[in-house]
């Protein structure tokens, strides 16, 4: 089973190796100390079996790391591993496809008893960090939901929406056709749920905060 543990401190690299390799048999460990390690090693050789990530080291950008190993990697199971305890940025990592998350002041044993539960294809959440009902939290999973569900290609089409790209300028950027520009536009409307490009683009600046906030 190969597991890839991406964090920047070697100490809890090593920690993460002896949890991955006491929860799961035949573990071989792989480690990257950065977002870019990590994604460059997702994206060779043979596909990871899970993949532990932490949230805020360099290189992630809040949340979009995160997304980005989930569509290169989508049979991979990703299990957040992170300082951050609140319980708003863990619904938000699970929104984003995280299959768990653990926090790293968690004790081994429950550390163990997460990643067999990912690997049996439960999702896992810590369950001291239930989510509170703030409307301002209800409000920011709609919006990481609605960014969930788009393409990395609509993503970047609706970065683009946001600086005010046309649809012409838009297509040169990312080398397609206007007409697929169109559709893609079309597409990220229907997904946020909205009726106008000003609308999206201002889904787009508040998304931009909460990922910049992770």
């Amino acid at each position: 089973m190969r597991v890839l543990i991406a964090d920047d401190h070697p100490l809890f690299r090593d920690a993460l190796r002896h949890v991955a390799t006491q929860a799961i048999d035949g573990a071989v460990c792989h480690e990257a100390h950065d977002f870019a390690q990590a994604a460059q090693a997702a994206g060779e050789g043979e596909p990871f079996d899970i993949i532990l990530l932490d949230l805020n080291m360099p290189g992630m950008n809040g949340f979009t790391g995160l997304l980005e190993l989930r569509e290169s990697c989508p049979e991979a199971p990703v299990v957040v591993v992170s300082a951050t305890e609140e319980p708003e940025v863990i619904e938000r990592a699970l929104t984003c496809g995280a299959m768990g998350y653990i926090t790293k002041s968690a004790p081994k044993e429950q550390m163990v008893d997460a990643l067999r539960r990912v690997m049996a294809g439960e999702v896992y959440r810590p369950a001291e960090a239930e989510p509170r009902a703030k409307p301002a939290a209800g409000r920011n999973l709609d919006l990481m939901e609605c960014l969930g569900s788009l393409t990395k290609r609509q993503r970047m089409v609706l970065a683009l929406l946001a600086r005010g790209k046309s649809n012409k300028q838009i297509a040169y950027e990312i080398d397609v056709t206007n007409t697929t520009v169109k559709a893609h536009v079309t597409a990220i409307l229907r997904k946020l749920k909205v009726t106008s490009r000003t609308q999206a683009v201002i889904i787009a600046r508040q998304i931009d905060g909460l990922l910049k906030e992770g």
